[in-house]
Order: structure tokens, then sequence, then C-alpha cells
């Protein structure tokens, strides 16, 4: 049985524009999120699940996980609905960096701009876009930030 085609609310490549900037809605950080993250990767380390350890560190408490911050900054860019439908695959996640700890608690939210577009060389149906994105705290503080890469479907020809 054949899977119906989402239902197409996301950009075509041909929507893209350079510069152009997106803000997501927030999400706040839960414990719950660092157990199941813990749960799901095996990664226990005792700077996110060991409170009394953690206090002896720079952070003073525990902290989640860094790669559950690029988790929570792909997810956030989704619920906006820009690739719904016309999104054929993340190529590359380049240059991300931690700058700030991300605790359990922190609201966080996705800024997001444009920052190159070419036509793809295997693919005639489809472009290649280019993000900058960026994980910020309630305190208005970038906690994460790097460069987004992926393949977008274009806008069909009516032939």
């Amino acid at each position: 049985m054949t899977q119906p085609e989402p239902t197409v609310r996301g950009l075509w490549y041909e929507d893209f524009v350079i510069g152009d900037e997106r803000i997501s809605p927030g999400r706040t950080v839960t414990e719950a999120d660092v157990v199941n993250y813990a749960s799901l990767t095996g990664d226990f380390s005792q700077m996110h699940t060991d409170e009394e350890f953690s206090k002896t560190t720079e952070f003073g408490t525990r902290i989640a996980h860094g790669m559950l911050g690029i988790s929570l900054a792909s997810a956030l860019c989704l619920r906006t609905l820009y690739t719904r439908g016309t999104a054929v695959a993340t190529l590359s996640w380049g240059e991300w960096r931690f700058r700030k700890p991300l605790y359990i608690g922190d609201t966080v939210h996705t800024r997001w701009r444009f920052t190159d577009k070419r036509e793809s060389k295997s693919r005639p149906d489809a472009g290649i876009i280019t993000e900058f994105i960026e994980l910020i705290n309630q305190n208005g503080e970038v906690v994460q930030d790097g460069e987004h890469i992926l393949m977008m479907k274009k806008r069909p020809r009516d032939d």
C-alpha cells in the first residue's frame, strides 16, 4: 500500500529568499526531555543525570545534552511547517557551536535566516538551501548556533 503524499504547506525551492529571517515558537526544556534523551542515546553522563555531582561543576546544576539542543533547534524550525511536503533531506549540520549551557527549565526558540541557495547538481527537480540557525534562551542569549543545509523540492512545472 502506498502512502499519500504529505500536504504541501512548505516553501518550494523557488520561494526561498536569501536574507529572509524566521522565528519559531518557544519550548521549555524539561526534566523528562533530559531523561528521555539519555535513555534514547545511552548518554548518562553525570553532567546530565547526577545533580549532586553537577553542583560541584562550573554550572552548579545539571545541564541538558548539547545534542539535545541541536534536536530542539531542528524541531522548533519544523514546527513552522516551512518545509512540510517540500523537504527532501538534510544534507549537513555544519560549524555548529555550543555557546552557553542549556539548562533544564530554559525556554528556547529558534531564529534562522536563509544564507545561500543553489540548484542541485544531481537532481533537476530540487535545490539546495543553506540556513543559519540560532537556538536562543528566555534571556535572549544564543545558546547554540550553526549552519544547516537541506535539499528542497522545486515547484512542479505544468508541462
